[in-house]
This record gives C-alpha cells, structure tokens and sequence, in this order.
C-alpha cells in the first residue's frame, strides 16, 4: 500500500511523511513548503502556490496572509490538475481544502483509490461558528479570513472523501454532529517528537507558580479567557507567572493591547521547539482553553515533558485523558480556568501526580510520529480491502 500526501502547506504533514517513507508505504508529496528531508524521487514542491504566497509570507499584515493563503488555492488547484497520479498511489491523503483537485486525479484514474479528508479541526460548519462567535463577542468587526466558498468546498470535500482523519474525539464528534456517519470517520491522534520532548525530572518543577500556554493568540484559543483567570490569580498569588509563547493573530490584537501591561504575564512570540521543550520542563503547568481545536501538538508536547494538564474537550485533550488525569474545564469559562490554576497552586503534590499521569497517558517514548503513521497504515489497509471489496462486489452485481 502506497500513500500519497498532498496539501497547499506542510502543516505537520512533512513528519506523517517522513514516517511513511520509514514504513515503506510512502508514495510521494505534493506541498508547496520545502522539501524537509524526503527523497527528491518522492517530492514535488507546489511552486504556483509558493511563489504566489510569498509576498504576504514576511511583509503583509498576518490578516492578510492567512486571507490569501485561501485566496490562492486556485494556483494550487492549477499545478495538481496538471500532474499525473503515480501509479504505485493506493491512497490519497490531503488537509480540508487542499483535497479537491487529488480527489479529481483519483477519481479519473479508473483505480479503487481510497480518499482521505484530513480534519485539521473540526467540522467547517463547528470551526466557523465558534470562531466567528468569539470575534463578534471579543473583536467586534472582525470577519474570519476564511471565504464563503472555501467553507463550501470543504463540506463538498466530506462528502466526497471515503474517510474523514479526525485527530481527537472533539473532531470526530462534530463530524458526526454535522451528519459524518461515524464509520466514515477514523480517530488517529498525533504522535511527538520525543527526541525533544521528553520527560522532566521532579526537581525541576518551580518552587513558584509558573503556568505556560502555546500556539497563536486568536479568540478561537481562548486566550481571553485564560488572561482574566490569571487576573484573579494573581491576586491571590502574587509571584505566579503566565508565559505565553506564540504570535498574535489579528482577531486577537486589540485584546492583546488590553492585556499586555497585567503583572507577570509574559509574552515571548515564537521560539525553536529546542527552547519550548526546555521551557516547557521549566512549568508549573500546560493550559490550554481552546474553543475549537484540532488537536494542538503543543497539548502532546506537554504530555511528553510531564506537565499537568488544564484543557477543554475541545482542545483535544479528553482523546487521551479525563477528569482523573487531568483537569478538564468547560470552554470560555474564566472562573473554571482559574480554580484549576489555583489548585495546583496550592497543592505542589498534585502538580507532581498529575504531571505523572499526563506523561502515561501520553504513552510515553512509544507515543512517536512513526507510532502515529503506523496506526494509519494499518487503518488505511483495512479500509482499502473493504472498499475494493465493495467496487468488485458492485461490478459482479
């Protein structure tokens, strides 16, 4: 069984890749990111995309990037349409939105070829409307760079999909809350890089409390929330910190002036993952109050360090643990926020406890991106034979 990955951007499609070629069952990528390590043979760069993508890669305002990053699909669309399906390729495997064009090649081949959606989050309709709900209550103005046609070819690519790849429980129930038949859906979450992030020894916990939270500051994170916790924490706590690492996103920048002087809440923009993982050990604890979710890497990451864990359902996190091995808050619930915080706070055992059993629920050095993409291929195997089965089936009837 050969897989082929294609997608407008890598996201973190370069690492099922790379562990696919590992595994032998890669058949090529298609992305316009460069190339991070694949054979030449099995990589071909999107350079339409890219190159129509660069001037608002560095210069224009972050708005303006993520809009065109949409807006430019057609160039992505354009370069696919003239390329010719390898002939080893038993799957196509592509993010929401990028799979139009490989579904065409896939389907004009006359081969039994099984199409993958891959749910970056959750389902379009879910992923619009919290996020557009937040930015009225919270960015009043601001409209999600995401145009209406782009939602519709999403819904589109669902429904043409053979299997949708849902990353966490929270995207696999809005699939199916969004009409998804769950046998169409298959539950896979992410592996780690356990090369960089891996487990903290019990003396480096801070003797001070010291939380850490990750990824883009947008409305859809539930940073808004997270910072009025930490407000009412703080008062009670004065040396607790907040470190914040990550850019800020532009539905999220008028909060930011807002909040940016409160006492010891630090923000750091993005770093390496070398010094996230070493800033990571360094915590109290990982929060995560997200909206609406995928499932955030940065949540496995923290796993893999140990760290306690205080996250929503909707960030991913219920995939791997519950309200024993974590604590898992309602979303956009500031006050749940803080008594999580606080508790660790004024419990240092827990923290210990509770940073054990996020690091075994995590799986451990185990839980790799190889582990991630061989759960895949054995999963891709299996639906493969009964949709073979199923078209020899309809040619006998």
């Amino acid at each position: 069984m050969k897989v082929l990955i294609s997608g407008m951007a890598s996201w973190h499609m370069d690492k099922t890749a790379a562990s696919f070629e590992k595994l032998g069952c890669l058949s090529g990528m298609w992305v316009s990111s460069k190339n991070r390590g694949l054979p030449l043979g099995k990589y071909k760069r999107i350079w339409p995309y890219h190159l129509g993508m660069k001037p608002f890669y560095h210069a224009a305002p972050a708005y303006l990037e993520e809009e065109m990053r949409w807006r430019s699909l057609w160039l992505y669309d354009c370069w696919v349409r003239r390329q010719e399906l390898p002939a080893d390729v038993d799957v196509v495997q592509c993010p929401m939105g990028s799979c139009t064009p490989v579904f065409d090649l896939a389907e004009a081949s006359g081969r039994t070829i099984l199409k993958v959606f891959e749910a970056m989050n959750g389902h379009p309709t879910t992923q619009r409307g919290y996020w557009q709900r937040e930015a009225d209550i919270y960015s009043p103005g601001f409209r999600i760079p995401v145009g209406e046609k782009v939602w519709s070819r999403m819904n589109r690519e669902i429904h043409r999909a053979d299997c949708v790849l849902c990353p966490s429980t929270y995207v696999m129930e809005s699939m199916v809350a969004n009409g998804v038949s769950p046998e169409k859906c298959l539950l896979n979450h992410f592996g780690a890089d356990t090369s960089l992030f891996f487990k903290r020894k019990k003396e480096d916990i801070p003797s001070f409390p010291k939380f850490i939270i990750t990824g883009s500051l947008t409305v859809r994170k539930g940073h808004q929330y997270l910072f009025l916790a930490f407000q009412k924490l703080v008062e009670r706590y004065p040396d607790a910190e907040l470190h914040v690492y990550g850019g800020i996103r532009p539905d999220f920048r008028l909060l930011w002036e807002k909040w940016k002087t409160c006492p010891h809440l630090y923000h750091h923009g993005s770093v390496a993952q070398q010094e996230l993982a070493r800033q990571l050990g360094s915590c109290t604890a990982f929060i995560l109050p997200s909206l609406e979710e995928g499932f955030a890497r940065s949540l496995l990451e923290a796993m893999a360090v140990g760290l306690p864990i205080i996250a929503t359902h909707e960030s991913g996190a219920t995939t791997l643990l519950d309200d024993r091995s974590a604590r898992i808050i309602p979303a956009a619930d500031a006050e749940a926020i803080y008594w999580a915080m606080r508790e660790l706070c004024d419990n240092p055992a827990l923290v210990h406890s509770l940073g054990e059993q996020a690091y075994a629920a995590f799986g451990g050095s185990e839980n790799t991106w190889e582990a991630y993409a061989g759960r895949l291929a054995e999963a891709y195997r299996e639906r493969l034979e009964r949709l073979r089965g199923s078209a020899q089936n309809g040619l006998c009837g």
